[in-house]
């Protein structure tokens, strides 16, 4: 019969290290109020987390709540194998949405491809329950997202001695507003040369450096080995209920199944064999790589639909054990007798978080204005006019497409940070870059975001000579680097842009196309090859997927 206990690990865990401290609004490049991160420490401290562990005589369970409810380990104890990529460090690195990606284990995804709170403690509750198949014991992680306020739920149960991990997701929107949204499991495998990955054959839209429609397998891309390059497959609707990855290796696989009208989405997101490699290994202790094996309840990551107001959606899924590849053609869909959630059963809310806990207070009357960035998810605005909390009411505003109403809060406060989100204001959002220049200039600029903020104004203005000044006296940062190469671009200096992105040492960041595109351009002007050069540590795939929910401000 299943068990469930709590206790701990350690790990090696590399700090990430915040990109400023100033609110990221109305930047399609951050996800406001969430931190962003910039950077991330070359040396580790061993920390501990939460673990939970469920268990059975066949299989052992390890979900760590303190990183957004992953599930660190899925192992099975008749073959001695771990079935998952279970990662040894902690070592965030620049992947959207917050710039500080862990790789390893089950992650859960809502309402964007990577959950902002994948680093951070999320809620959880564990039980257990008799059925007619035997005790089913389970561990649910789960909270209310800060920006929306939507809330999601995943369950992880274990029934009898089964070894199929059960997973149950509920999703709701109680909030006044409909929200874009997304919910994708992402499942990191090992991954050698002998690793297949086992999909259903037929039509298939693979994306790598560009977006094409393929035949799965085609070109053996079912063979980790035959892969060159970072690569993303999503399968077309009706293509069956089984995808999974076998290690011919090390003869073991792991096989997820579900009903395809709950859960069509099936993605394989890998590196590959090649320079790309890279880029797995910088997550992991610098030597192993991985692969994604992914599900979810939309067809592919290009969508993000409204989540209606007063909405929920609720589904199942399995993952299973294999030691043959044949196991993939026999595999059925379970049929357990679980208890039915019902009510208010499932939901885990916001406890788990001290800093939407504040908020919380504040809103009731029961603590003083936090000193923390407002969550947009509440509805704060009649607390916040009481306190007179301008500058937080703006930026709540901000996240309610009200830019407006927020300007006349704060363009004559002559606080720097309030002048700064009122040039953002002006030019971001109402499309007046002539009247936010003032406000920018009044801003904090000691913060380098804040200069690289100006500098895109004054870019967009035409003012390079004001750039010039700007740049000359800003703090020494990697963003201040970028401007200045765009600036020696923008004044017809080509060959000194590609010297300023050549010499320096820059990290590696995914989706991000800043240097690449200012490579390209002065390639162009300096008539050179526009070859991208892995040195400038941008990725090349093609644009492609909804990272971002599409809000504007009216």
């Amino acid at each position: 019969m299943p068990t469930l206990c709590q206790t701990t690990c350690v790990l090696p865990y590399y700090a990430p290290l915040p990109l400023t401290e100033l609110p990221l609004i109305l930047n399609p490049e951050h996800l406001f109020p969430y931190t962003s991160y910039g950077d991330t420490l070359t040396d580790s401290v061993q920390r501990e987390f939460r673990l939970l562990v469920l268990e059975n005589d066949v299989v052992r369970v390890g979900v760590c709540p303190d990183l957004g409810g992953r599930v660190l380990s899925y192992f099975n104890k008749t073959t001695g194998k771990e079935l998952l990529f279970a990662n040894s460090v902690v070592k965030p690195v620049r992947i959207l949405p917050v710039w500080a990606f862990i790789s390893g284990g089950i992650e859960f995804n809502f309402p964007i491809a990577h959950s902002p709170t994948s680093i951070d403690p999320v809620g959880f509750s564990t039980g257990a329950i008799g059925t007619p198949d035997g005790e089913y014991a389970f561990i649910r992680v789960g909270e209310r997202e800060a920006r929306t306020g939507m809330e999601w739920v995943v369950e992880l149960g274990l029934l009898g001695n089964s070894p199929i991990l059960i997973q149950r997701t509920a999703l709701r929107n109680e909030t006044a507003r409909d929200h874009p949204w997304m919910m994708w499991t992402n499942c990191a495998v090992p991954s050698t040369p002998e690793t297949e990955f086992v999909y259903p054959e037929g039509p298939a839209l693979r994306h790598d450096r560009r977006l094409s429609d393929i035949t799965w397998p085609q070109d053996g891309s079912n063979w980790e080995r035959n892969i060159t390059q970072m690569t993303g497959f999503f399968w077309k609707p009706g293509s069956g209920n089984t995808f999974g990855v076998y290690h011919h290796d090390a003869g073991s696989g792991l096989l997820h199944i579900a009903d395809p009208a709950q859960v069509p989405g099936k993605k394989l997101w890998t590196y590959g064999f090649g320079d790309d490699r890279s880029w797995a290994q910088a997550s992991t202790d610098g030597l192993t790589g991985y692969s994604e094996i992914q599900s979810g309840p939309l067809e592919d990551q290009n969508q993000k639909p409204p989540f209606p107001r007063g909405g929920e959606v609720r589904f199942e899924e399995y993952w299973m054990p294999v030691t043959a590849r044949e196991d993939f053609d026999r595999a059925a869909l379970p049929s357990f007798p679980l208890p039915a959630w019902s009510g208010e059963t499932p939901w885990l809310g916001h406890a788990h978080s001290a800093w939407q806990c504040e908020w919380e207070a504040f809103l009731n009357d029961a603590g003083p204005l936090p000193q923390s960035t407002v969550p947009p998810g509440l509805e704060l605005e009649d607390a916040l006019r009481g306190a007179n909390a301008n500058e937080s009411l703006a930026l709540w505003l901000i996240a309610r497409n009200r830019c407006h109403e927020a300007l006349a809060l704060v363009k004559d406060d002559p606080q720097p940070s309030a002048q700064r989100i009122a040039g953002l204001i002006c030019w971001k959002a109402l499309d007046n870059p002539a009247a936010a220049v003032i406000h920018l200039e009044s801003g904090p600029l000691h913060d380098p975001i804040a200069v690289v903020e100006l500098d895109e104004l004054l870019h967009a203005l035409g003012r390079h000579d004001q750039r010039a000044e700007l740049l000359e006296a800003a703090p020494e940062h990697l963003r201040i680097m970028e401007r200045r190469a765009s600036l020696a671009l923008a004044t017809g200096r080509p060959e000194e842009t590609l010297e300023w992105l050549l010499r320096t040492s820059w990290p590696l960041e995914h989706q991000r196309y800043v240097r690449s595109n200012l490579w390209r351009e002065a390639c162009h002007q300096f008539g050179r090859d526009p070859a991208i050069p892995g040195v400038l540590g941008e990725d090349q795939l093609a644009r492609f997927g909804a990272y971002w929910s599409g809000d504007s401000c009216g």
